[in-house]
């Protein structure tokens, strides 16, 4: 099924369309065991403006990078992040419990509820993730907002660099096979981007023949976040690579992003413009 612009809602994701063309999906995940299960939702595939598929799920090594993904290894002690793997104990998944959505002149939005539940069935937290889609000639835009609620217990995310938002590239990008890692610094790749402060990084390499990249950008309200950079193609922000974070009972922490999916590299891309816009409009949720 098709539409020419917007969203089609199916069983386990969201399909969108720009002008005919389906070019992105955001799945909700499935715990129920068997050939559909997946332990969080993502968003894949996640194609350039010009088709270029830029990401990859399952990479052939740590499966456990889905494409475009939230997740984090240790809070109170529970692993949000390594799936199903059995190597790793107290395990748990991210469940989408409600979801709408709506389309207007600013794009589509997405309004989505998860919780952060224990393989035992038990409640940890509980958190509103909502975006918008806005699909350009040059870019597709994906501002996402996930708000993370401690709304049983006290929460403890430790340091770990296993969290928070994270992108897997496709294996034709990465630095290893010639693609970069630039952040706003100007620092490059992973020895000089690993653990650095930057209002954005982004990586770009080649899809069949064609130069593309993906850029995460942190809102300046969010708590500072260094970035997680590896050459061999995933990098996050993540507000616990250096330090944990203590979420008391009853409170929330907001945190805003944008992830632009852009033709070219991040020389040609306009991405501080793109950042500029996002850090003055103001949010939606």
């Amino acid at each position: 099924m098709s539409v020419d612009s917007g969203i089609v809602e199916e069983e386990l994701r969201f399909k969108f369309y720009n002008s005919g063309a389906f070019f992105l999906a955001y799945n909700k995940g499935c715990t129920r065991y068997g050939d559909m299960y997946k332990s969080r939702p993502d968003f894949y595939p996640v194609y350039s403006p010009s088709g270029r598929e830029v990401t990859s799920t399952c990479a052939y090594r740590f499966n456990h990078h889905k494409s475009i993904f939230i997740g984090h290894a240790n809070v109170n002690g529970i692993n949000f992040f390594h799936d199903n793997n059995p190597t790793h104990t107290n395990l748990g998944d991210v469940v989408l419990e409600k979801s709408e959505y709506e389309v207007d002149e600013n794009g589509v939005h997405v309004i989505t509820h998860n919780g952060w539940i224990t393989k035992a069935g038990d409640r940890l937290l509980d958190e509103e993730r909502n975006f918008t889609v806005v699909a350009n000639e040059d870019a597709h835009i994906i501002d996402l907002t996930s708000t993370l609620i401690a709304s049983q217990t006290d929460l403890t995310f430790e340091q770990d660099s296993h969290s928070f938002l994270g992108v897997r590239v496709a294996d034709t990008m990465d630095v290893e096979d010639g693609g970069l890692i630039l952040n706003s610094n100007g620092q490059r790749n992973e020895e000089e981007a690993m653990r650095q402060y930057a209002d954005w990084t982004d990586y770009s390499g080649v899809v069949a023949g064609r130069t593309v990249g993906v850029t995460l950008m942190n809102h300046p309200s969010n708590p500072p976040s260094p970035f997680f950079t590896r050459n061999y193609g995933t990098f996050l922000t993540n507000f616990t690579l250096l330090q944990k974070y203590e979420l008391p009972c009853g409170e929330r922490l907001t945190q805003r992003f944008r992830i632009l999916i852009h033709e070219g590299g991040a020389a040609n891309a306009n991405i501080e413009d793109y950042y500029q816009q996002f850090i003055d409009t103001p949010p939606r949720w």
